[in-house]
């Protein structure tokens, strides 16, 4: 992987820790984003082999972004382990445009929500 790909994940990983108070932590029913234990579909990787499957399982847990960024809807452990299924992937193909994308496009979306609470990136643990 180029260093630009491992600053890119390293950034969103710092976003990604210090999403804004304004999203809420995951409610008890479960979190919304739940990439701790990323796994994907046998049958969309026999389909459309296993980047492909990345990208489809990032489409169903994240959503479209072809409308501009994602919203958040969280903050937490269960997005901040977005940026590890970047690295594992990106190291294995680190020539993947659409992975790139999706990893340009997430820094976006958690600009954004910075941008929408109007604070700075300040991290604390949590």
């Amino acid at each position: 992987m180029d260093l630009s790909l491992a600053a890119k994940i390293k950034t969103l990983q710092l976003y990604l820790d210090c999403l804004p108070d304004s999203l809420p932590f995951p409610s008890a029913e479960g979190a919304t984003y739940e990439f701790q234990n990323f796994t994907l579909n046998e049958d969309w990787v026999k389909d459309v082999g296993e980047e492909g499957a990345v990208n489809r399982e990032l489409e169903v847990r994240l959503g479209s972004r072809a409308k501009g960024p994602i919203i958040l809807k969280e903050r937490g452990p269960g997005i901040s382990a977005l940026a590890n299924v970047f690295e594992q992937y990106l190291s294995k193909y680190p020539a993947s445009v659409i992975l790139e994308k999706w990893l340009s496009d997430m820094i976006i979306s958690a600009q954004s929500a910075y941008e929408s609470a109007k604070v700075q990136v300040s991290c604390v643990a949590y």
